[in-house]
């Protein structure tokens, strides 16, 4: 037996939400952001498990009874195809990897996108991540290169700046 098939992937819990916040440090180490601000978990279980329509969910990759990975995702709308999934984070801890385990935690993402009908899913690589790969393999197509799109943000200050009446 492979320890892929020794892992469980299902929605998440409550009480994976502790868990979920300690392997998004990991990420957060992992793309160098080491300051990076992080929700409490109060937060996290508020925002996804006590409004009554969540606009995110995650999934979680178990294995005897811990948490070793998650895939994150929340909804968009656009009047082109409607309503639209992004990837937020798909995550499983370094000694599990290349074990199937992200493609199972994307599998029921895509299970979970096509009950709901859903136009397009989105998400964000570094140019130096090695998941890039994986992520093709999967049938991801780099915009960035075909369409010449490009990615912005706005901060919390600047959108504070943009509220102002004074702008």
């Amino acid at each position: 037996m492979s320890i892929s098939d020794e892992v469980t992937i299902r929605e998440a819990r409550r009480e994976d939400c502790q868990a979920i916040i300690n392997l998004s440090k990991e990420i957060a180490n992992f793309h160098k952001h080491f300051n990076a601000p992080q929700i409490d978990v109060k937060v996290l279980e508020h925002d996804t498990f006590d409004v009554e329509n969540p606009n995110m969910g995650f999934y979680v990759a178990v294995m005897n009874d811990n948490v070793i990975g998650y895939g994150h995702y929340y909804y968009t709308y656009t009047l082109r195809l409607g309503r639209n999934m992004c990837l937020q984070d798909l995550y499983v801890q370094e000694k599990f990897r290349n074990r199937r385990i992200g493609d199972k935690l994307m599998q029921a993402i895509a299970h979970k996108a096509i009950e709901q009908n859903i136009g397009k899913m989105e998400f964000v690589v570094t140019d130096w991540n090695p998941a890039k790969s994986f992520y093709k393999r999967m049938g991801a197509l780099d915009i960035t290169e075909s369409e010449a799109f490009h990615v912005y943000q706005l901060d919390r200050s600047s959108i504070q700046k943009i509220a102002s009446p004074d702008t």
